[in-house]
């Protein structure tokens, strides 16, 4: 369950099953077990035309949004494909708006985004995202593609702009010291299995499990448990 407002981290190494998760919960790979809900409605093991009307209430932001744009969209077209029914004018002030909040200038609305550095397009992504005034956002590595001296600043603008607006995240990262930073409580995944769960603090500065130890051995003080 994630709670409206919560940042969820979902860690583990790599094919432990955090991206199958992901695709799980956006409605791309059916479940083997147990069932997802979205705002307590069925959302697993239905028909996508059954899908249809909550789809935008899940938003995702992945690894490389470039490939998720269509090539043929500008800026301004990639963001307002997620406004729903609104006339010419009111989707320009809404991109306006949503470039904005994510520290993008308006002049870049008419850019494609090819042209636009990793950060910016990330940031790109994350207004398309928020256009739909999603439930639940799911992020998946969004920064692992960035540069580091970018990578704080998408993070940073990710946890404020999730406080401010009071939208659940699914945070997927194998960046674990990340996932402490912007996560309230994390599921730790190995071989596509919960290994523990709980607050960052209590996975991560009193683990109880061998493997989140183990994960927890390569990461550099404060966050080592003693």
């Amino acid at each position: 369950i994630i709670a409206p407002g919560e940042v969820l981290g979902l860690v583990g190494e790599s094919g432990s099953g955090k991206s199958t998760c992901a695709q799980i919960v956006l409605g791309l790979l059916e479940n083997d077990a147990g069932s997802v809900q979205l705002l307590g409605q069925p959302w697993s093991g239905l028909r996508e035309s059954a899908r249809r009307p909550l789809r935008t209430q899940l938003q995702y932001i992945p690894q490389d949004p470039l490939s998720s744009f269509d090539p043929r969209y500008s800026v301004r077209q990639v963001i307002a494909e997620n406004l729903g029914r609104a006339t010419r004018e009111e989707a320009t002030r809404r991109v306006y708006a949503l470039l904005e909040q994510v520290g993008l200038p308006a002049a870049l609305a008419g850019r494609a985004p090819r042209t636009l550095s990793g950060g910016q397009r990330q940031r790109v992504a994350i207004a398309r995202a928020l256009a739909a005034e999603p439930a639940l956002i799911v992020c998946d590595e969004p920064v692992s593609a960035l540069d580091i001296s970018v990578q704080a600043q998408v993070i940073d603008l990710i946890a404020e702009l999730q406080s401010r607006l009071g939208t659940a995240l699914l945070f997927i990262s194998h960046d674990i010291p990340l996932v402490h930073h912007i996560a309230d409580r994390v599921l730790v995944l190995h071989q596509g299995r919960e290994v523990e769960q709980g607050t960052v603090d209590e996975v991560f500065l009193r683990p109880t499990q061998a493997y989140t130890r183990t994960l927890l051995d390569a990461v550099p003080p404060p966050l080592r448990p003693a």
